[in-house]
């Protein structure tokens, strides 16, 4: 996991642990609240009784007092607690995972490499067996897009937006393996897995405008 996955779920840990410790003492406060209803209202005859009477009410208003102070504390750090867990669990919702963002730097260069030999196929630019060789490895990486699923921390429109980018590179991929001899010298079939490129695009665009990916980040470092 991920270092913000790990706060997400300590700080959910630590929202029980202070939620189980303000119930506890909510519950110490009814305890002592019956146990002062209890005590003698009226005074008492016997003065050693009285006394005790007494200093037994003054000691459980004091616990109660002292119950109450860590019952306030508790709560309001249940509620930091549940406050910070709720702005990590959108936070994730909105972000792209680890895995995710990995897959996405990747499908990335993989497409354009893909679109870089094919161009290069379609006017021969270099040795043909070279060529099919880098496809193929391009196309057989594309094709595995089809065992990613986007991380189910996403918002449910985000993992739909990321699944459909998955699929299309895969989708591209399934069909350039199929057809690895085939792109050298041939402008018909690559400008039409050049079409499909651009669609792909539009899917990856939609990624990034989501999540809130910098592209100009991914063409200054290629």
């Amino acid at each position: 996991m991920s270092t913000i996955d790990w706060v997400f779920v300590i700080g959910i840990a630590m929202t029980i642990v202070v939620l189980l410790g303000s119930g506890y003492f909510l519950v110490r406060i009814i305890r002592i609240k019956q146990q002062i209803k209890r005590l003698p209202v009226r005074r008492l005859k016997n003065k050693k009784r009285q006394r005790a009477v007494k200093k037994k009410r003054q000691m459980l208003i004091k616990k109660k007092k002292s119950s109450l102070k860590f019952f306030l504390m508790l709560l309001f750090l249940t509620g930091l607690f549940a406050g910070a867990s709720s702005y990590l669990s959108y936070y994730q919702a909105m972000n792209l995972t680890t895995n995710d963002s990995d897959s996405v730097v990747k499908g990335y260069y993989l497409l354009r490499d893909f679109e870089q030999q094919l161009a290069l196929a379609k006017e021969k630019g270099d040795n043909e067996e070279k060529l099919q060789k880098n496809i193929r490895y391009l196309a057989t990486a594309m094709a595995s897009y089809g065992t990613k699923t986007a991380s189910t921390i996403n918002s449910q429109e985000g993992q739909l937006i990321l699944n459909r980018y998955y699929n299309a590179i895969k989708q591209v991929g399934m069909n350039a393996s199929t057809q690895t001899k085939n792109f050298y010298g041939n402008a018909q079939i690559v400008d039409s897995f050049l079409e499909d490129i651009e669609k792909v695009k539009t899917y990856e665009k939609a990624a990034f405008t989501y999540y809130k990916v910098d592209e100009t980040a991914f063409s200054e470092e290629k």
